[in-house]
């Protein structure tokens, strides 16, 4: 998820949100406009089967119900999975990275977590091709590493998944 973001007003509304299916997709809704989750995408986020991954994923999750009334985060937080604690189990020592310095460390790619791009207007529309790619390829290393994470695990134990 995104949002614009200034120093003199704090944080503002969700304006987008990512979903990567696959490592080769990756859909990007832009939600700013809107004053409710369309119910398709409510019930996609909130189905059993999907996994929303990423670092600190479920405060994102409590932040898009807070900007969009009608939307349950205790619905939409079971299918969370934060990636610090799964690359804690994997080395103790990475319990505070950030997504950047995650994905550097285990799958040894460079990603631009650019502030400028992070800190700009994701509520104006079109997004530039800077937002793109950088809201895209959050995405995709979310998915990546947890992919990768799982790997190194015999098993995902209930405490990511909740």
């Amino acid at each position: 998820m995104e949002w614009p973001f200034s120093f003199q007003t704090g944080s503002g509304k969700t304006a987008l949100i990512q979903i990567a299916p696959n490592l080769n997709t990756c859909y990007l809704y832009h939600v700013s406009t809107l004053t409710k989750i369309p119910v398709v995408l409510y019930e996609l986020l909130s189905h059993s089967k999907v996994k929303i991954v990423g670092v600190n994923i479920k405060n994102d999750i409590h932040k898009l119900s807070r900007d969009f009334p009608g939307i349950d985060s205790l619905r939409i937080v079971n299918n969370c999975i934060d990636l610090r604690p799964m690359a804690r189990s994997a080395e103790q020592a990475l319990s505070s990275y950030s997504m950047e310095k995650l994905v550097n460390h285990f799958l040894n790619m460079q990603i631009n977590k650019s502030k400028n791009v992070r800190n700009s207007k994701w509520d104006v529309v079109p997004l530039s091709k800077e937002q793109i790619e950088y809201a895209a390829t959050d995405a995709y290393a979310s998915l990546k590493l947890y992919l990768h994470l799982k790997d190194l695990q015999v098993d995902v134990k209930d405490e990511f998944i909740n």
